[in-house]
């Protein structure tokens, strides 16, 4: 009598045993956060697919480079043998005097792309003398030190547009007398290049 009661416990725990793994075995495991899958503000918590992480690393100096280049290829004439200014690139507005650190910088990365092309670039900076002081030795000048005599017939110019999404950037050599324009070059900058905290990874959702 005991050992039929006991066969019996048996049989009915292994049934019990067998119908919890049997359903285990039907539920599906968490389905894991894919990479691409992003929790969206302002839709609930909802986990929506990722059309890209839209990031622009690309530096300042490639912009100018970029345009340094087009400034060859678009040339007319042969490049001419006279060195070429390059003078602050300035906002588009009524003024054309306004100017700003991306005007000023451009113009500084165009001096090394340009010259590194095989242009011949002259830098109206450059003083009459080196001005050796307690603070260093100084070649670069924007005051009473500048060579007044400047043999310079082209000049590298350019303007800056602000539009909603960046700034596109004109450049252009223009022979001084003939006002001739031989060369142009533009570029579109990104707000992200010109404002590091923007330049953070956005995420759109797709429709």
């Amino acid at each position: 009598m005991k050992l039929s009661v006991l066969c019996g416990a048996v049989v009915l725990l292994s049934g019990c045993q067998f119908q919890l793994a049997d359903t285990g075995s039907q539920t599906a495991p968490a389905a894991e956060l894919l990479p691409e899958q992003v929790i969206l503000p302002g839709n609930n918590g909802n986990y929506l697919p990722a059309v890209a992480a839209r990031v622009n690393t690309k530096p300042l100096t490639d912009y100018a480079a970029d345009l340094a280049l087009q400034l060859m290829m678009s040339m007319h004439y042969t490049p001419p043998q006279q060195a070429i200014a390059i003078s602050s690139l300035v906002w588009f507005d009524h003024q054309l005097t306004n100017s700003n650190a991306l005007g000023n910088q451009l113009a500084e990365h165009l001096y090394v792309h340009l010259q590194r092309l095989g242009v011949s670039v002259a830098d109206i900076k450059v003083g009459r003398q080196i001005r050796v002081t307690a603070q260093g030795d100084f070649a670069l000048s924007r005051g009473r030190y500048l060579d007044a005599a400047q043999d310079v017939r082209y000049v590298l110019t350019g303007t800056l547009l602000q539009d909603a999404g960046g700034t596109v950037v004109n450049v252009r050599v223009v022979h001084l007398q003939h006002k001739t324009v031989i060369a142009t070059g533009q570029v579109h900058i990104p707000d992200a290049v010109l404002n590091p905290a923007a330049a953070t990874a956005q995420y759109i959702a797709s429709p």
